[in-house]
């Protein structure tokens, strides 16, 4: 079995018995994946009656990409043959009675009740803590995860739990890495040839190359903070409002504002679910979220149906305003938000959230991907400015 050392410090670190979780970070071709791909089919084959786990956020996603690269490279392995492949299910059944599982969390039913002896999390940026925590309390040994960096993500909190180890690995540190591959990272170093060329990017030579974290250059919010973790929202001493974007396939959003009366903002995600998943109405459903119905909820002005339905139901729902997206998306960008710590989606869309750019030309409009938190939070950011009559 050829090796590279990122799978040598990786098998070190399992068989060190001090790391509930091993973490590798790193630039693309830099063999993590691979690597904990041939320490799964080791500790399979080494120890009886083993249940071993891959999760990704959806099983679709592991069936195409980590089943695919261990159908490819397994079968190359002596006593292949003797492995036994279960393709309805996507398992794998070894000999002495080990197992290895393609998994996904979408299934939320399973993810709360499943129990492992290995787990391994592949480019696992969707996955909520909530979810990881789910896993791992019922998993009995080593935690595998690895990822190329990303920006802020609940992640940078375990790689300092004293129980984790860190692996940082760049394409360098593969010497099979194919040669085709290995000039498409480096032409976006920026050297002067590659200026000349035109191929450098620092932003994919700071991730794809080096594995570091980096912004990318059309992000559009930025320098966002979070509350400090010992100051519960409810005692942060302004009144609060509330922003909705309706949702059915996709999630409805539903964020807290708490503005100070000049240019600072404290933020939380309350609800994030599609209506479609839903089996009561959402007024039902903020009963236990918005303790004062009185409190402005300001609402996607698209749906005035949902909106006449919430005032049904008591609450001061108010269409938005906020019809001229570049303007308020500016507001947002000239205020001083403070975020909670926990609103998970919340700073996952913050990271994401980027400008639409086509043939490198910025089209001034969000790409339209996961910003369901975030118009929720312009609609009543918007509101916030026309009825304090801020500039």
């Amino acid at each position: 079995m050829k090796a590279t050392k990122v799978f040598q410090k990786n098998w070190l670190a399992y068989n060190s018995g001090k790391a509930k979780y091993i973490i590798n970070s790193g630039s693309s071709r830099s063999s993590k994946t691979f690597s904990i791909l041939q320490i799964f089919w080791l500790i399979a084959w080494s120890k009886p009656r083993m249940k071993l786990s891959v999760f990704r956020y959806t099983k679709k996603d592991c069936k195409d990409t980590i089943l695919q690269d261990m159908l490819k490279y397994y079968v190359t392995l002596p006593d292949y043959s003797r492995v036994i492949f279960n393709k309805t299910e996507s398992y794998f059944t070894f000999p002495n009675g080990s197992q290895i599982f393609i998994e996904g969390t979408d299934d939320e039913l399973k993810v709360h009740g499943y129990h492992s002896d290995i787990l391994w999390f592949n480019e696992f940026y969707r996955i909520s803590k909530d979810t990881f925590d789910q896993l791992d309390m019922r998993c009995s040994g080593a935690i595998f995860l690895d990822y190329n960096p990303v920006g802020r993500h609940w992640i940078d909190d375990t790689m300092k739990q004293d129980n984790a180890i860190v692996i940082h690995s760049t394409f360098k540190d593969n010497p099979f890495v194919p040669e085709q591959q290995k000039n498409k990272i480096l032409s976006y170093e920026p050297t002067e040839y590659n200026i000349q060329q035109g191929t450098a990017d620092y932003y994919k030579w700071q991730v794809y190359g080096l594995g570091l974290k980096a912004e990318k250059p059309n992000k559009i919010y930025h320098d966002w903070k979070e509350i400090d973790k010992h100051t519960p929202f409810e005692n942060i001493p302004y009144p609060s409002y509330y922003g909705l974007d309706f949702g059915s396939r996709n999630p409805s959003a539903l964020v807290e504002v708490k503005f100070d009366g000049e240019n600072t903002f404290f933020i939380r995600e309350l609800f994030y679910t599609p209506r479609n998943e839903m089996n009561v109405s959402l007024g039902k459903a903020f009963e236990s979220i918005i303790p004062d119905k009185r409190i402005p909820l300001v609402c996607d002005y698209a749906e005035p149906d949902a909106i006449f339905d919430l005032r049904k139901e008591g609450y001061n729902a108010i269409p938005c305003n906020a019809k001229n997206v570049k303007n308020t998306i500016a507001f947002v960008q000239n205020a001083t938000v403070y975020a909670e710590a926990n609103s998970e989606n919340l700073w996952s869309e913050y990271e994401s959230y980027e400008w639409e750019i086509v043939q490198n030309v910025n089209l001034e409009r969000p790409l339209k991907k996961d910003d369901h938190l975030l118009d929720a939070l312009r609609y009543v950011m918007d509101y916030i400015k026309i009825v304090n009559r801020l500039a």
